[in-house]
């Protein structure tokens, strides 16, 4: 009797958690119930254009329409009035290490460099944690898409295009292994004869492992089977990018002309690439698209413009280069809306600017089918904002909606404020 009794009480108690974990997933569903209509606001479509008192309807999680005029009865639909707010693109988050770095000074929570020079088959993706404590702070000021980025070596590895809130990242995945990562060596000025031959001995084993992987991954049952080798098929058959990081205008050159002429089926992105303005009308010739590192810096010579940094977006795009803009790091990359911003008052209009964290950044990820701007059929990742999105003084984000269904605004840090604030009877 006292053995059923126990067996009884364990299978209560089993029966009771499924109920609370089922309970817990249809909470936290990101599957839009309900159509939900957005009126009275002023849409910036990431386009270029500026839709005024515009409404924008979502269902199923898509858009459904977006315009000027107003929309007819939907059944049981949810009217949220938004005048004289502004209606956003979910911001984009390209080249950092988002949910791959917790505490810089902890080396368990660092999970963005392995060892060894070439790992194209270390993938980001199932490293990035979706439990991290940064995600939601970049969440909260917009950004909703992310590309954690592994470092160090020759070959980093595989970077995804994943959500910034999700269950794990399986969820999360948007575009899987969207592109490898080569940190190609600088080319210096009066390099010392060590110093080159260093660069020489680089270059050769950045150009043996590329044919390496050309080779193996023309046979049909290539044995034994090399995982590094494999992981660079993607990118070699041109449905992959490879991400070039460098800041050297003459590397820069180098690369392309390395790429172009043995590899052409390869689709190249500068990545970083601070001197990417002196080398403007060929990265336009050859059609290459760039991710710009850190706006808000110096330059990278005195003998340089101080404002370079600033304004070497607008440059890039008047010569019809397709520019994209990140804030390196994890902390530091929930602030990549205002670096947009001061590309805005250097050279460049508000709606371009805007372009440089969403449609253009889209574009390179090879999302913008569904992601990147409003527009009919494209996913309902948005945001509502009080104030411009690229100016820090005046932003205030008053929701979310990802996948057409609005998200709760919290995070910790948020918390701790509203916390402190009470203890102290501040106002």
């Amino acid at each position: 009797m006292k053995f059923t009794i126990v067996k009884m009480k364990i299978k209560t108690t089993r029966t009771s958690l499924l109920t609370v974990v089922l309970a817990g997933l249809t909470l936290g569903s990101n599957a839009q119930e309900v159509p939900t209509i957005l009126s009275g606001a002023t849409i910036h479509t990431g386009t270029g254009e500026v839709i005024q008192n515009g409404t924008l309807v979502m269902n199923h999680g898509k858009i459904m329409s977006i315009g000027e005029e107003p929309v007819n009865f939907i059944k049981n639909a949810k009217v949220i009035d938004v005048t004289g707010k502004h209606i956003y693109p979910g911001v984009f988050a390209l080249n950092n290490i988002m949910g791959l770095n917790e505490i810089d000074a902890v080396r368990a929570t660092r999970d963005f460099n392995e060892v060894g020079d070439f790992n194209p088959n270390v993938r980001s993706l199932i490293a990035y944690n979706t439990d991290s404590k940064i995600l939601p702070t970049a969440f909260f000021n917009g950004i909703l898409f992310t590309q954690p980025v592994p470092q160090g070596g020759s070959i980093s590895g595989s970077s995804s295009l994943v959500y910034t809130k999700a269950w794990n990242w399986e969820d999360a995945a948007i575009a899987e292994d969207e592109g490898v990562h080569l940190n190609y060596p600088d080319f210096r000025p009066n390099h010392k004869p060590e110093e080159q031959e260093r660069l020489n001995k680089e270059l050769e084993a950045i150009r043996k492992f590329f044919e390496d992987a050309k080779q193996y991954n023309q046979q049909s049952n290539p044995s034994p089977v090399n995982l590094r080798l494999k992981a660079m098929k993607k990118v070699l058959e041109g449905k992959a990018n490879l991400y070039i990081h460098t800041n050297k205008a003459k590397a820069m050159l180098h690369a392309i002309a390395f790429f172009k002429t043995n590899y052409p089926e390869v689709k190249i992105v500068l990545v970083d690439a601070e001197e990417a303005w002196q080398v403007a009308d060929e990265l336009a010739k050859q059609k290459i698209p760039v991710i710009l590192g850190t706006i808000h810096r110096l330059p990278s010579y005195p003998a340089n413009d101080v404002d370079q940094p600033f304004k070497t977006p607008a440059q890039l795009v008047r010569k019809g280069v397709l520019v994209a803009i990140s804030q390196t790091g994890s902390w530091e990359s929930r602030n990549v809306m205002f670096n947009a911003g001061t590309c805005a008052a250097y050279g460049l209009t508000k709606e371009e600017a805007l372009q440089l964290i969403t449609l253009n950044a889209a574009k390179i990820t090879c999302t913008a089918e569904k992601l990147g701007s409003l527009e009919k059929g494209k996913e309902a990742s948005l945001l509502v904002v009080d104030g411009d999105l690229l100016d820090m003084r005046s932003s205030k984000i008053q929701k979310i909606f990802k996948q057409g269904e609005e998200q709760q605004l919290s995070n910790e840090q948020e918390a701790l404020y509203k916390k402190y604030k009470e203890k102290y009877g501040l106002e």
